[in-house]
């Protein structure tokens, strides 16, 4: 038996096997071997598995990817933002990590560092050591507390089609309650002079000496003989059992992780890592569209028709989601009641990419295992990527998914079949005469460019109108708005007129590619002969589009959407407003502008600046904010299946009670005119952010 330790004194605390045959460290090592072995297998077979997704990368440095890490990762940034979940998963978290170091020096400790005659657990240190790891085992079990508690007595709505997952927290849960079991007896045993340093240890040692457990082991068998035990010796050998027992618990643990939910421990912080750089709101270029047309050069694949076709760090987002729901809970498509569940989509992948690698058939495309109308039914809004705490972005698997539907399949929603046909003939989807892009600036004296070009004069701005401001009546009213403000403000600009066609934005989230790269192709030319360099416009679905991916296209310009030029103009002073507009407003966060390119101040401070208004926010705003149901096509899909997402959105402005909706959206414009007019709900001002600024000039 292991000296008693004494603080006080120059004996060591060293935590060794005690009451353990000699034995028993060469078993555990060897048993140790045997369960890296089969961990580092499983890693290999996960890893074997991306391989065979196509090449690809992250393109970001190793100090962009370090920071992921740190951020998401390990400080957790995305997690916390719910309150009983977050503080859920911070109690397992940091539990689990300090138990982790704790078993870690241990090992070390007795492992090793024996050998060597070095100790690292002694005298104050060992105390501190005792201390820490009994208030983390707290917080530990708090955790998995409130893990039961939320999947069988709250669960949210979001999981209640999910199986309960019980081995990951029951397995967790035996650890725990060994360790402190084991602890508990040791101190029984040894009776330290420092046992009340390790008080969850020592409460329970003192139970177990009340108890008379000792009585219940007081003889023993050996060799045909009843053997009589001292107390401590009874309870050395119900703790060599309990150790045994709480050693084959942790192998077996170890050994699983790769095949159970426990794997995210590992490949959720691998997917932080290894997150891609580019913007949010940019979709890879798939292929180029050249080599359609060329029979002899490899052609591309049309869409994911496979899980094959997504990029290696791809499939590794689909072994990194935890199952949280999180994603679902905030998709505006599922809460409205629609078929779309963002988990299920990365679930579903994550299948077929299992079935895929051991050869068995989908039984159908991978589009359709996913699931038709869930595809169709997302906004693209990105609200599930913003609030997934572990990066996994769902909105290009979706897009890639629509693509093989547009390109290959042939299967897309009848309703934007017509959009794209008015794309394709007058380079906008409400198919009006692309010479007639120009008339809503009839009589305000707005040049085109190729007006400014052949008079020679200078242009500073390119006002990117966008198909909504020139054709939608009600937006209309917004462009000549901004336009008269530009022209207050003595703003050199001009327009491009009827050689400016729709940005490909709504043509490329409906999945086809290839009208998409005709009209941003078209586009970047003639921004390119004019040397076009700053570039404003009040649409944020442009001002993604040519900001994020017009740049694969060879255009690159200073993209600057109207709120944020509009906010620099008045703190230059080159605006001015002085007449009151005394409103109570509630501003509504357009998901391409707030999500995907963080423009959350600029319109609040327009707003700001405007005397005698009022301002309230709605409980779901900037990057919580709720889609109006436009994005991703939707806008010219009717929605057939539950509640409408504008609808929605329109309950949210009511509970404000706000007299007046602002947006700096056209989109957003529209769907919310839209819902007041269905809704009956006309008291319901909704204007543009530019409207309100020149009201008060």
């Amino acid at each position: 038996m292991p000296p008693v330790c004494d603080p006080t004194g120059t004996e060591p605390c060293r935590v060794t096997l005690a009451f353990l045959p000699d034995w028993t460290q060469p078993v555990v090592w060897a048993v140790n071997a045997v369960v890296i072995g089969i961990l580092l297998y499983g890693l290999w077979t996960r890893w074997r598995l991306w391989k065979q997704g196509a090449a690809g990368s992250t393109g970001a440095s190793f100090g962009h990817r370090l920071r992921m890490l740190l951020v998401v990762s390990v400080f957790q940034r995305k997690v916390v933002r719910r309150r009983f979940a977050g503080l859920m998963h911070v109690l397992l978290y940091t539990g689990f990590i300090a138990l982790g170091i704790g078993t870690t020096l241990v090992a070390l400790n007795v492992d090793i560092l024996a050998h060597l005659d070095i100790d690292i657990l002694r005298q104050a240190p060992y105390l501190a050591f005792e201390f820490a790891l009994d208030l983390m085992g707290l917080a530990f079990l708090s955790g998995l507390g409130m893990v039961f508690f939320r999947r069988f007595r709250q669960r949210p709505k979001y999981l209640r089609n999910e199986r309960p997952d019980l081995y990951l927290p029951g397995v967790l849960l035996l650890l725990i309650l060994q360790g402190f079991v084991l602890e508990g007896l040791r101190l029984a045993v040894l009776q330290p002079q420092w046992q009340e340093w390790s008080f969850v240890g020592y409460a329970l040692s003192l139970v177990f000496r009340a108890v008379g457990v000792d009585e219940s082991f007081a003889t023993v068998a050996a060799g045909g003989s009843v053997v009589t035990l001292t107390p401590t010796a009874a309870l050395a050998w119900l703790y060599g059992g309990l150790w045994w027992f709480h050693a084959a618990t942790t192998f077996v643990f170890a050994a699983s992780l790769p095949w159970t939910k426990a794997s995210h421990f590992l490949f959720s912080p691998a997917n932080t890592f290894f997150e891609r750089a580019v913007p949010y709101g940019r979709l890879d270029k798939p292929f180029d569209i050249d080599a359609l047309a060329q029979p002899d050069a490899p052609q591309p694949t049309l869409g994911a028709a496979s899980t094959k076709a997504f990029t290696r760090f791809d499939r590794l987002q689909l072994d990194a989601c935890t199952v949280c729901g999180r994603c679902t809970s905030v998709c505006p498509a599922w809460t409205t009641g629609k078929a779309l569940d963002p988990m299920r989509v990365i679930l579903d992948l994550r299948k077929a990419m299992d079935l895929e690698a051991k050869r068995k058939p989908l039984g159908a495309p991978l589009p359709d295992v996913v699931g038709y109308d869930e595809l169709w039914a997302c906004t693209t809004c990105m609200a599930c990527m913003q609030e997934c705490p572990v990066s996994i972005r769902h909105v290009p698997f979706i897009v890639d998914l629509r693509r093989n539907y547009a390109l290959e399949l042939g299967r897309i929603p009848e309703e934007a079949q017509g959009m794209l046909r008015n794309l394709e003939t007058n380079y906008n989807p409400w198919g009006i005469g692309w010479d007639q892009r120009a008339r809503w600036a009839e009589g305000l004296g707005v040049r085109t460019m190729a007006d400014a070009a052949a008079a020679g004069e200078p242009v500073d701005v390119l006002y990117w109108v966008g198909c909504a401001g020139a054709f939608d009546d009600r937006n209309r009213k917004v462009a000549q708005s901004l336009a008269r403000l530009l022209q207050r403000a003595g703003v050199r600009f001009a327009i491009l007129g009827p050689e400016e066609r729709c940005t490909g934005d709504p043509a490329r989230r409906l999945g086809n590619e290839y009208l998409a790269q005709t009209m941003i192709k078209a586009n970047v030319e003639t921004l390119n002969r004019y040397a076009v360099k700053t570039i404003v416009t009040a649409c944020p679905h442009c001002f993604n589009a040519i900001k994020h991916e017009y740049p694969d296209f060879g255009g690159t310009y200073e993209v600057v959407h109207h709120s944020v030029f509009l906010e620099r103009l008045l703190a230059e002073g080159r605006l001015t407003p002085t007449k009151e507009v005394r409103e109570l407003v509630t501003y509504h966060d357009a998901c391409y502008l707030g999500r995907y390119n963080k423009v959350y101040d600029a319109p609040r401070d327009v707003l700001r600046r405007v005397p005698g208004m009022r301002r309230v926010e709605m409980e779901m705003c900037r990057d919580k904010g709720f889609c109006c149901g436009a994005g991703g096509a939707r806008m010219w899909m009717e929605e057939r299946v539950g509640e409408k997402v504008n609808h929605r959105r329109l309950e949210h402005v009511a509970a404000t009670g706000a007299a007046v909706v602002a947006s700096a959206c056209p989109y957003c414009l529209i769907m919310l005119d839209d819902a007041a007019k269905a809704k009956d709900r006309e008291d319901i001002a909704r204007s543009d952010i530019a409207e309100i600024l020149e009201k008060s000039l």
